[in-house]
């Protein structure tokens, strides 16, 4: 399964973090290999590569494997980035070219806006609604 993940500066709440843990580890239960994107911003991004990197370590130290690969997709302009650690970084991009790439690479696009009520303004909606253009899933938390 290969995800995006688009979210804001603001960081994810508890609800949305407990949202993208059950979504996972759903995957993880039933047996599939999971591939994620995300933009290294600080916020949003920085707290789901958290999240991913907790999983595995929590798995590991059962003694079992799963498979995460994370793949990091920089923005051109280091001034939001988080300099997360990954064995796979993508070209940097400007952030309207970058978000498109998570979605192209990706089947499930997870989304973590603000606010519900759609703005025109966000990086994050914005890559919302290419998603939807592409006609692929948005899982919203």
């Amino acid at each position: 399964m290969k995800y995006g993940f688009t979210g804001t500066r603001s960081g994810l709440t508890d609800s949305q973090k407990n949202n993208i843990i059950t979504l996972l580890t759903n995957d993880i239960l039933d047996g599939k290999s999971i591939e994620v994107h995300h933009g290294d911003c600080i916020g949003a991004d920085k707290d789901f590569h958290d999240i991913c990197n907790t999983l595995i370590s929590d798995y590991n130290k059962l003694n079992k494997y799963i498979d995460i690969k994370i793949i990091i997709h920089p923005p051109t302009q280091g001034a939001m980035r988080a300099f997360c650690k990954s064995d796979n970084v993508e070209q940097s991009l400007p952030y309207l070219q970058r978000n498109k790439k998570i979605v192209e690479a990706s089947d499930i696009l997870i989304a973590c806006p603000y606010s519900k009520i759609e703005q025109l303004r966000s990086g994050t909606w914005a890559t919302i609604r290419y998603a939807t253009k592409q006609k692929k899933q948005v899982s919203m938390f």
